[in-house]
Protein backbone atom coordinates (compact mmCIF):
# COMPACT_ATOMS: atom_id res chain seq x y z
CA UNK A 1 0.00 0.00 0.00
CA UNK A 2 2.79 2.43 0.90
CA UNK A 3 4.72 1.63 -2.29
CA UNK A 4 1.63 2.29 -4.43
CA UNK A 5 1.03 5.57 -2.64
CA UNK A 6 4.68 6.58 -3.14
CA UNK A 7 4.48 5.68 -6.84
CA UNK A 8 1.48 7.96 -7.44
CA UNK A 9 2.95 10.77 -5.34
CA UNK A 10 6.15 10.49 -7.40
CA UNK A 11 4.15 10.85 -10.63
CA UNK A 12 2.32 13.90 -9.24
CA UNK A 13 5.59 15.53 -8.15
CA UNK A 14 7.11 14.95 -11.59
CA UNK A 15 4.01 16.45 -13.25
CA UNK A 16 4.05 19.53 -11.02
CA UNK A 17 7.83 19.95 -11.38
CA UNK A 18 7.57 19.75 -15.16
CA UNK A 19 4.86 22.45 -15.15
CA UNK A 20 7.37 24.87 -13.65
CA UNK A 21 10.56 23.58 -15.27
CA UNK A 22 9.63 23.27 -18.94
CA UNK A 23 9.63 26.35 -21.17
CA UNK A 24 6.61 27.78 -22.91
CA UNK A 25 6.86 27.17 -26.66
CA UNK A 26 3.53 28.54 -27.90
CA UNK A 27 2.62 32.03 -26.70
CA UNK A 28 -1.02 32.21 -27.73
CA UNK A 29 -3.41 33.47 -25.07
CA UNK A 30 -6.50 31.80 -26.56
CA UNK A 31 -4.68 28.46 -26.66
CA UNK A 32 -3.61 28.88 -23.03
CA UNK A 33 -7.14 29.75 -21.92
CA UNK A 34 -8.61 26.70 -23.68
CA UNK A 35 -5.97 24.40 -22.14
CA UNK A 36 -6.59 25.83 -18.67
CA UNK A 37 -10.38 25.41 -18.98
CA UNK A 38 -9.85 21.77 -19.98
CA UNK A 39 -7.42 21.44 -17.06
CA UNK A 40 -9.97 22.76 -14.56
CA UNK A 41 -12.63 20.39 -15.91
CA UNK A 42 -10.13 17.53 -15.63
CA UNK A 43 -9.20 18.39 -12.04
CA UNK A 44 -12.88 18.46 -11.04
CA UNK A 45 -13.51 15.13 -12.79
CA UNK A 46 -10.43 13.58 -11.16
CA UNK A 47 -11.54 14.70 -7.72
CA UNK A 48 -15.06 13.35 -8.29
CA UNK A 49 -13.72 9.96 -9.45
CA UNK A 50 -11.38 9.70 -6.45
CA UNK A 51 -14.12 10.66 -4.00
CA UNK A 52 -16.60 8.20 -5.52
CA UNK A 53 -14.07 5.36 -5.52
CA UNK A 54 -12.82 6.09 -2.01
CA UNK A 55 -16.30 6.47 -0.54
CA UNK A 56 -17.53 3.26 -2.22
CA UNK A 57 -14.53 1.32 -0.89
CA UNK A 58 -14.99 2.81 2.58
CA UNK A 59 -18.68 1.81 2.65
CA UNK A 60 -18.48 -1.61 1.01
CA UNK A 61 -14.83 -2.74 0.87
CA UNK A 62 -14.30 -3.84 4.46
CA UNK A 63 -15.63 -6.71 6.47
CA UNK A 64 -15.24 -4.69 9.68
CA UNK A 65 -15.96 -0.94 9.59
CA UNK A 66 -13.02 1.24 10.60
CA UNK A 67 -12.20 4.93 10.74
CA UNK A 68 -8.72 4.36 9.29
CA UNK A 69 -7.94 4.34 5.59
CA UNK A 70 -7.08 0.73 4.80
CA UNK A 71 -6.79 -1.33 1.66
CA UNK A 72 -10.10 -3.12 1.01
CA UNK A 73 -10.37 -6.68 2.31
CA UNK A 74 -13.68 -7.36 0.56
CA UNK A 75 -14.25 -7.53 -3.20
CA UNK A 76 -16.35 -4.56 -4.42
CA UNK A 77 -18.16 -4.56 -7.76
CA UNK A 78 -21.05 -2.18 -7.09
CA UNK A 79 -21.49 1.53 -7.70
CA UNK A 80 -18.69 2.99 -9.76
CA UNK A 81 -16.88 -0.36 -9.60
CA UNK A 82 -19.72 -2.00 -11.51
CA UNK A 83 -18.67 -0.25 -14.72
CA UNK A 84 -14.93 0.35 -14.25
CA UNK A 85 -12.22 -1.53 -12.38
CA UNK A 86 -9.97 1.39 -11.38
CA UNK A 87 -11.92 4.62 -10.89
CA UNK A 88 -9.58 6.13 -8.30
CA UNK A 89 -6.47 5.45 -10.34
CA UNK A 90 -8.24 6.71 -13.47
CA UNK A 91 -8.89 9.91 -11.52
CA UNK A 92 -5.17 10.07 -10.71
CA UNK A 93 -4.28 9.73 -14.39
CA UNK A 94 -6.77 12.46 -15.34
CA UNK A 95 -5.26 14.66 -12.61
CA UNK A 96 -1.75 14.21 -14.03
CA UNK A 97 -2.94 15.21 -17.52
CA UNK A 98 -4.95 18.09 -16.03
CA UNK A 99 -1.84 19.47 -14.33
CA UNK A 100 -0.19 19.64 -17.73
CA UNK A 101 -3.24 21.35 -19.25
CA UNK A 102 -3.26 23.93 -16.46
CA UNK A 103 0.37 24.76 -17.25
CA UNK A 104 -0.62 25.52 -20.87
CA UNK A 105 2.73 24.20 -22.06
CA UNK A 106 3.01 21.70 -24.90
CA UNK A 107 6.19 20.07 -23.54
CA UNK A 108 4.52 19.51 -20.17
CA UNK A 109 1.52 17.93 -21.92
CA UNK A 110 3.83 15.55 -23.81
CA UNK A 111 5.81 14.69 -20.67
CA UNK A 112 2.67 14.14 -18.58
CA UNK A 113 1.30 11.94 -21.35
CA UNK A 114 4.22 9.63 -20.66
CA UNK A 115 3.57 9.85 -16.92
CA UNK A 116 -0.08 8.92 -17.55
CA UNK A 117 1.13 5.99 -19.67
CA UNK A 118 3.33 4.84 -16.77
CA UNK A 119 0.28 5.11 -14.51
CA UNK A 120 -1.77 2.90 -16.84
CA UNK A 121 1.04 0.33 -17.01
CA UNK A 122 1.27 0.32 -13.21
CA UNK A 123 -2.48 -0.26 -12.92
CA UNK A 124 -2.69 -2.99 -15.52
CA UNK A 125 0.42 -4.92 -14.51
CA UNK A 126 0.92 -4.30 -10.78
CA UNK A 127 -2.46 -3.49 -9.28
CA UNK A 128 -4.40 -5.99 -11.39
CA UNK A 129 -2.04 -8.84 -10.47
CA UNK A 130 -2.34 -7.89 -6.78
CA UNK A 131 -6.15 -7.90 -7.07
CA UNK A 132 -6.12 -11.30 -8.78
CA UNK A 133 -3.99 -12.74 -5.95
CA UNK A 134 -6.16 -11.11 -3.29
CA UNK A 135 -9.66 -11.80 -4.68
CA UNK A 136 -9.03 -14.83 -6.92
CA UNK A 137 -11.74 -16.18 -9.21
CA UNK A 138 -14.19 -13.37 -8.39
CA UNK A 139 -11.74 -10.79 -9.68
CA UNK A 140 -10.91 -12.86 -12.78
CA UNK A 141 -14.61 -12.90 -13.76
CA UNK A 142 -14.84 -9.18 -13.00
CA UNK A 143 -11.77 -8.61 -15.17
CA UNK A 144 -13.46 -10.29 -18.14
CA UNK A 145 -16.70 -8.31 -17.84
CA UNK A 146 -15.62 -4.82 -16.71
CA UNK A 147 -13.54 -2.16 -18.47
CA UNK A 148 -10.51 -0.77 -16.62
CA UNK A 149 -11.69 2.85 -17.22
CA UNK A 150 -14.91 4.53 -18.31
CA UNK A 151 -16.34 8.02 -18.43
CA UNK A 152 -19.89 6.89 -19.04
CA UNK A 153 -22.40 9.18 -17.31
CA UNK A 154 -24.52 6.16 -16.28
CA UNK A 155 -21.46 4.82 -14.46
CA UNK A 156 -20.99 8.06 -12.50
CA UNK A 157 -24.72 8.12 -11.68
CA UNK A 158 -24.53 4.54 -10.34
CA UNK A 159 -21.68 5.64 -8.10
CA UNK A 160 -23.68 8.50 -6.60
CA UNK A 161 -26.74 6.28 -6.18
CA UNK A 162 -24.87 3.59 -4.25
CA UNK A 163 -23.13 6.12 -1.98
CA UNK A 164 -26.28 8.03 -1.04
CA UNK A 165 -28.43 4.88 -0.66
CA UNK A 166 -26.18 3.21 1.90
CA UNK A 167 -27.07 -0.37 2.54
CA UNK A 168 -29.54 -0.64 -0.36
CA UNK A 169 -27.62 -2.82 -2.79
Amino acid sequence: MKKRFAYWIGLFILAIFSAFAFPKIIDNELFAICMRILGIIGVVLAIILNILAGRTLKLYGHRVKTKKFLSPDKFVNIGIFSCMRHPGQFGNIILIVSISLLSAKILVLLFCGWLAFLGVLFILFVEESEAIRKFGVDYCEYLKNTKPFSLDFVCIKKAFDIIFKKGEI
